[in-house]
């Protein structure tokens, strides 16, 4: 199973997300639905090793944007701004309690966290795109 997919199943098993009723059914990646309530996990360009050491291991990093298509409005975007809000929060959590996404084989999870904090993306009439960056470093055994 590929990093990204293992870091996707680790963003939708976030414990707070039930306070948002009808927020993450499901979280694909790089798959944003059109409806309103679907989330992504888009990978951003980015140079994946961070260091490299001279026995061929590296510290790798996954640079991503959990993206959101939600309704547009006042009440809506307060919502949505509080959400990332929490997930911003909860993604420093994890990260100081060892809390991360399960690799196997070579690869060790080292932290999670968010970048940026949620921004208003695109605004279609009704709906809109959030977004929140982050970025997962971990470490390959060569």
């Amino acid at each position: 199973m590929s990093v990204a997919t293992k870091v996707a199943e680790f963003i939708a098993g976030c414990p707070f997300l039930e306070e948002f009723e009808q927020m993450f059914p499901i979280v694909n990646v790089d798959l944003l639905g059109e409806d309103a309530t679907a989330y992504s996990l888009e990978l951003a360009p980015a140079d994946p090793i961070v260091r490299r050491y001279t026995n061929g291991d590296t510290i790798r990093q996954m640079v991503f944007s959990l993206c959101s298509r939600e309704w547009y409005g006042e009440e809506s975007n307060k919502d949505t701004a509080e959400f990332y809000e929490k997930f911003s929060d909860w993604l420093d959590e994890c990260t100081e309690q060892g809390r991360l996404p399960a690799l196997s084989g070579n690869l060790t999870s080292k932290s999670i966290q968010a970048t940026t904090g949620g921004y208003l993306y695109d605004n279609e009439g009704t709906k809109c795109q959030y977004r929140i960056q982050c970025r997962f470093l971990y470490y390959k055994r060569r």
